[in-house]
Order: structure tokens, then sequence, then C-alpha cells
């Protein structure tokens, strides 16, 4: 039971710091102390312990010695590296997808697509962050492989993260109905097309976010936002 009680409150940990980076009250560079996590959640300090550490294995949390843990502020490289794997990976997904040409699928994914117009509509961006890459997990998931699916969801997990804290409102890498037009690529089964705007899609949000990123890092002090400036 107490190894139970742990990972409850270990996970309630990860859970509240990584909400608080994708709706930005956590910025990058921030310091995360462990007791002061600790009486915010409270929990012992060896759930705050482990949940940082999970955090910063996810690439979500850097720690130093002597000098604590902080919302990571991820470098180019890291990026390009995180859309590189999903390059190849999403490959693999359409081009099955489309030799399977598997409608409810399909149908599933069209359904997906108002959801995400509703958001677009009323502007909210953290929902529509969330709801773009879902788009990509229901992808994943029409081919009904699970171990595929748990590692897929976790690179999408870290994307959007990524996008919510650093990408701005407007989330300009994805207009022009791509997502659409990938659904219809895989519904005509046009491998060569879905490959294309799959590789065009995921080069666009990876340099609206190196952008973003080198925006942050030009003027950069983690706390510059609590003055308004």
């Amino acid at each position: 039971m107490a190894d139970k009680k742990l990972e409850t409150t270990v996970d309630r940990v990860y859970q509240g710091v990584y909400q608080a980076i994708s709706n930005r009250s956590l910025r990058p560079g921030m310091k995360l102390g462990e007791a002061s996590l600790a009486e915010l959640f409270s929990v012992s300090r060896t759930s705050v312990r482990a949940a940082l550490k999970q955090l910063e294995a996810d690439g979500l949390v850097t720690s130093e010695p002597n000098k604590g843990c902080w919302v990571s502020l991820p470098s180019d490289e890291e990026i390009r590296s995180l859309f590189e794997t999903r390059r190849l990976i999403e490959i693999g997904i359409v081009t099955e997808l489309c030799r399977r040409r598997d409608s409810a699928a399909m149908q599933d994914l069209r359904e997906h697509l108002l959801l995400e117009e509703t958001a677009r509509r009323e502007h909210d961006h953290p929902r529509l962050i969330i709801l773009l890459g879902e788009f990509h997990i229901k992808l994943a998931r029409a081919l009904h492989n699970p171990v595929l699916l748990d590692w897929f969801q976790k690179l999408i997990s870290r994307a959007s993260l990524y996008a919510a804290a650093l990408d701005d409102d407007r989330h300009d890498a994805c207009r022009d109905d791509e997502h659409l037009r990938l659904i219809e690529f895989i519904e005509a089964g046009n491998q060569n097309a879905a490959i294309e705007l799959t590789c065009f899609h995921l080069a666009s949000i990876e340099t609206a976010i190196v952008e973003s990123a080198g925006r942050l890092k030009a003027n950069y002090h983690p706390l510059k936002h609590l003055i308004g400036t």
C-alpha cells in the first residue's frame, strides 16, 4: 500500500508541474524548489524528488548538483531531434494507413477536426494545442499497435508541451487545413502526397517552435513576465 501511495503522490506532483508548464504558469528557467513543491502538494520531499526525476527524464526539467532544478528551455538540437524522430515514425504511420484505408478510423478523425475548429474559433489556445497533438495520436491508434501507441504518446506529449510553452497563441503552423488534407490523402490511398504533407506539416511546427525558443533566449530572464515587460 505504501508503494501505491507513493506512486499516486509522485504522479500528482508530476501532473501539476506538467500542467503549469503547459499553461505557462511556470516558464523555462524557473526554479523548482523541493520544499516549496512538497508544501504546495502536501506530499513528502521524497515524492517531489521522484516526480522531478521523471520530469527530467522527459526533458522538461534540468538539474545540477548544488544548484537545484528548474524548468528546461530545450535547445534547438533537442527540438530538431524530437521532430526528426516524429517524421521517421509518422511517415511509417501514414504509409500504413494509406494501405489499409480504414474508413471508420478516418471518420473518427474527421469528427476530431470539429473539436479543433471549435477550439480555434473560441481562441482556446491551450485546448487547441492538446487537440492538435491528439490528432496525431489518433493516427497511430488507428494501427491498433499498443507498443507503438505507448511510445508515440510520450513523443507527442513532449512536442505538445514545447508548442504550448514556446509557440505563440496564433499557432500559424497548423493553418491551411493540413489535418483535413492529410485525411483526404489517406482515404484516397495516396501515399506520396500523405508523406509529403506529413513532412511539410511537421517541419512547419518545428520551425515555429525553434523560432519562438530563439526569441525567448535572445533577451531571457525566467521571471521577466512578472513585471509585464
